[in-house]
């Protein structure tokens, strides 16, 4: 369980017994990947997941989620992010228009 926790940043024994109500939303966000990658889902459903993250935190997001064996829904307005990550079919709504790529 340790090893896994390191693999997402969780290294320091305070940051291992930190009661989840008082993590960062970045740390919650890791937190959640952890529980991800430990039993994988068949489809994720990400909302706005680089809100409140680190550049460090944003970067390993990004290496595991490249690694994601199943479908994603990505809802972001981090271009850059998704091209990162691979998505390659996207819907942008702007303007009370819906466009696809």
């Amino acid at each position: 369980m340790r090893r896994h926790l390191n693999d997402f940043l969780f290294r320091k024994n305070e940051e291992v017994n930190t009661p989840v109500q008082v993590l960062s939303g970045g740390e919650k966000a890791r937190l959640s990947l952890a529980a991800i990658a430990a039993f994988t889902p068949k489809l994720l459903i990400l909302d706005e997941i680089t809100n409140n993250l680190d550049l460090e935190t944003r970067n390993h997001v990004a290496i595991v989620l490249k690694q994601y064996p199943g479908a994603m829904i990505v809802i972001s307005h981090d271009a850059d992010f998704l091209r990162e990550i691979g998505v390659n079919h996207w819907y942008q709504i702007a303007d009370n228009a819906l466009s696809r790529n």
